[in-house]
């Protein structure tokens, strides 16, 4: 069965959108991982449809996500990037659903499991699915939670973020487990460093904190430092032109190769034990490309 994963954070501007379409689009690359994937857009502003748009051309989408939990499936929703990719868009109407869901559920329980269903139909399909939320605990995103698998907390190395990642495990993750124990199943595969500066001393500094609180184990190894090209993907959508591109697709197949041996430690042992990851792709200390990373080839095809 398909991996359900979301990537978020209760505090927005830490760049999940970005860091979920690239990890959707390097995992499904043929010549890369060769996985089959969903990518859906729950956020109300829609930046991941948006970015594929820009990214794979224009198109008519068949129907929205909103459009498609309204209907009872998404299978009429799903529309194909490539042959391992597809996508189901986001749509402004996201804001309404949040009203329909509540209005359309008789307890909390059913309201937290409203979605199960609709994606079990579907999650045989595919190796992963991949969520793009908000960055907020409104009911969509309370029952996108209770489907998922692994939620990655995608943390800037800053006060406010480290707060937020705080209030998304103590204060939102755990009381939904405790509440519903039988029904929640989701693992925080780990805390995602973004947006890093290392030459920034209280970056540094932050990170150290992060570490300390949460163990070495549960903070990823990989790091996505602050790159002018991966801002640009944020912009005119993401490209495999160049060296410069293939270093961000490097760098996000250490992300999706130290993913997968996140899930592994789960599935072996329910928790992540004695972890430890060695970037294969992509050395961010160094900024280089490694041998691995040098065998993508920079042709313009993302597929």
């Amino acid at each position: 069965m398909g991996k359900i994963i979301v990537l978020t954070n209760l505090k927005g501007g830490v760049g999940k959108t970005t860091d979920t379409d690239m990890m959707a689009i390097v995992a499904a690359k043929k010549s890369l991982f060769n996985k089959k994937v969903l990518l859906i857009d729950v956020d109300l502003q829609a930046n991941t449809t948006s970015n594929m748009t820009r990214t794979f051309g224009t198109v008519e989408y068949p129907q929205s996500f909103t459009k498609a939990v309204q209907s009872g499936t998404l299978n009429q929703a799903i529309y194909h990037l490539t042959d391992n990719l597809d996508l189901i868009p986001g749509s402004q109407g996201t804001h309404d659903l949040n009203e329909w869901i509540l209005d359309n559920s008789k307890t909390k329980r059913s309201r937290y499991m409203f979605l199960k269903k609709m994606i079990d139909e579907i999650k045989n399909n595919y190796d992963y699915i991949f969520f793009d939320v908000a960055p907020s605990t409104d009911n969509s995103v309370d029952a996108i939670t209770m489907t998922s698998d692994y939620i990655v907390a995608v943390q800037e190395v800053k006060r406010f973020s480290m707060d937020g990642t705080s209030m998304l495990i103590d204060t939102y993750l755990q009381p939904m487990l405790n509440a519903f124990p039988d029904d929640a199943h989701f693992q925080v595969a780990g805390i995602l460093p973004t947006m890093f500066q290392t030459k920034r001393k209280n970056q540094l500094e932050n990170y150290q904190k992060t570490v300390d609180v949460y163990g070495k184990d549960n903070v990823f190894s990989t790091i996505i430092k602050r790159h002018d090209r991966l801002e640009g993907f944020g912009e005119q959508g993401i490209s495999l032109n160049d060296y410069e591109d293939r270093r961000m697709f490097a760098l996000f197949a250490d992300l999706f190769t130290e993913l997968e041996k996140r899930i592994a430690s789960f599935e072996k042992y329910g928790d992540i034990v004695d972890f430890s990851y060695t970037q294969k792709y992509y050395d961010p200390l160094t900024n280089k490309t490694l041998p691995l990373g040098k065998e993508i080839t920079p042709n313009g095809s993302i597929e």
